[in-house]
């Protein structure tokens, strides 16, 4: 039995064994998205990976620093609109989607919320990643007379709080998700 192949047909296996790779991490979202992720890697970005269904308000700053000892957490006492302290750090991944920065807000000592800021080209991806880990969202309109897409805001119940989102992004609108006690997040209405 002859199992020899045409060159011909060896030359184009071989260019679609090295093109298909190459057009995947370029032309498609996930391979853009891990491409970047990589690149943040190398450079030396930390990376952070939060199950937002486990956080709770119970979780203190030295808990936070235990969990994610890697991260460079620069921390301070300021009145902020979620609590009396603030923990910020630059990150280049969040649950593997690229991002800029995660900030955690404590009020008495306890987690009162959390805010990472993702890259804008991201936010669909994130959306969807939300709706799997999740699964469907409560749609809350903060303005009953501007329902536009871009007023929409979507919001999933962990059992210990709720993570929000807009739906749309707004031009001028800064990228973040919030993880919010449910003291403090929003009623579905």
């Amino acid at each position: 039995m002859n199992l020899k192949l045409n060159p011909v047909y060896k030359r184009l296996l071989a260019v679609v064994v090295v093109i298909a790779p190459i057009f995947w991490l370029v032309f498609t979202e996930d391979g853009q998205r891990r491409t970047d992720s990589v690149v943040l890697f190398l450079w030396g970005e930390s990376e952070i990976k939060l199950n937002l269904k486990a956080l709770d308000n119970q979780f203190t700053e030295q808990d936070l620093k235990k969990v994610f000892p890697d991260i460079e957490w620069k921390c301070q006492d300021t009145k902020t609109e979620f609590g009396d302290r603030l923990c910020a750090s630059r990150i280049g991944t969040y649950n593997g989607i690229p991002s800029h920065a995660i900030a955690v807000f404590f009020m008495h000592e306890r987690i009162n919320g959390v805010r990472v800021n993702y890259r804008r080209i991201y936010h669909d991806q994130l959306v969807q990643q939300l709706w799997q880990q999740l699964g469907s969202p409560m749609k809350l309109a903060p303005n009953a007379q501007n329902k536009s897409a871009t007023d929409t805001v979507l919001r999933w119940d962990t059992g210990k709080g709720s993570v929000i989102v807009k739906q749309t992004l707004g031009k001028s609108e800064e990228p973040a998700l919030l993880w919010l006690p449910h003291g403090v997040a929003p009623q579905a209405g």
